[in-house]
């Protein structure tokens, strides 16, 4: 296999060429410029689909927080039916998982039909413009971009072109701080729904973050999002889905010898599990957004452990899984 020219070997192949050499690299590049936008970029076979009534959910990143973040394993999630994808809190390890799954025949941008983030921190948003970018482009049209109300408000200052690029909805439960739909039809079988989040967001502002309820046609699936386990959230989520299939939970920290102060300021923890599996009583609690100190598998199997035998007896039984990159969840 001929290997490529290194920068040195290209400068002094440019130095040597005629114009016409000159002249044909860069129309080549003109050429392939223009494939890449019409007609749009697409993958030469179709992508692996999903059955009509399923739903399939893959880790784009287990890790989250700011040290998981810089370890590069935040990406949110990747949620897809049969009738299309959503990408959930793109952070910036969710495009190398994307291109990756799209290089292997899982993926293709062009299926996307949503972006949701639930929050402005970039654990959960550094990832979106690409995937913006990726899904406009693939599909020749604007996704749904679906937003709690800081970040719809902050981006389109932040950046108006890309506002453009996407079809924007402001999500925000009754509870949550700032205006917004409650819930919004992505396809005909999939409706995003808001819930209550108790995080900080940024100075002053701990009600405005939102989870999501995905109710599919394979069920209901909950993402916690960041938050804390406040008094009346599990009743919220359970007005929306009274038995999901799925609860994605962030719930990574043990905080065995935390005080209560700290327990407070991070999102939930592990002695918080327990208590959602009782009450939503899911098929299955998945557990992921795990900090850079808490991603070792043996810990995170500890951990997992730890919920089940806390549970004790329940009526349905619950399986507990700790995520990691790239873990598949197929309902």
């Amino acid at each position: 296999m001929e290997q490529p020219l290194t920068e040195t070997e290209n400068a002094a192949w440019a130095a040597a060429a005629t114009d016409e050499e000159i002249a044909a690299v860069l129309a080549a590049a003109d050429d392939a410029d223009m494939a890449m936008r019409t007609p749009p970029v697409r993958l030469t076979q179709p992508a692996r689909s999903v059955a009509p009534g399923g739903c399939e959910i893959t880790l784009l990143g287990a890790l989250g927080c700011r040290y998981g973040m810089l370890s590069g394993g935040a990406g949110g999630l990747l949620v897809r039916t049969g009738e299309g994808a959503v990408i959930i809190d793109p952070g910036p390890a969710a495009l190398d998982r994307l291109l990756a799954l799209a290089a292997q025949g899982e993926f293709d941008f062009a299926d996307v039909v949503g972006i949701a983030v639930t929050h402005l921190h970039p654990d959960h948003y550094a990832g979106l413009i690409p995937c913006l970018e990726g899904a406009a482009t693939a599909a020749g049209r604007a996704p749904l971009v679906l937003a709690n109300p800081t970040t719809a408000e902050r981006f389109a200052d932040f950046s108006p072109y890309h506002q453009r690029m996407g079809s924007w909805v402001t999500l925000a439960h009754p509870e949550t701080d700032g205006d917004g739909e409650p819930s919004t039809k992505v396809t005909d079988g999939t409706t995003v729904h808001a819930t209550p989040a108790l995080h900080l967001e940024e100075a002053g502002r701990t009600g405005s973050a939102i989870g999501l309820v995905l109710e599919t046609a394979a069920g209901h699936i909950w993402y916690s999002s960041d938050t804390n386990l406040w008094p009346g959230l599990l009743d919220a989520v359970a007005a929306i889905a009274p038995r999901p299939r799925a609860v994605i939970a962030h719930g990574d920290a043990a905080l065995l010898h935390a005080d209560e102060q700290r327990r407070a300021a991070c999102h939930l923890g592990m002695r918080d599990l327990p208590a959602i599996a009782r009450r939503l009583r899911p098929e299955t609690l998945l557990v992921q957004h795990y900090d850079a100190a808490y991603s070792g598998a043996r810990y995170r199997h500890a951990h997992t452990e730890w919920v089940r035998r806390s549970l004790g007896p329940l009526d349905a039984p619950v399986r507990v899984v700790p995520g990691y990159d790239g873990f598949r969840l197929t309902l």
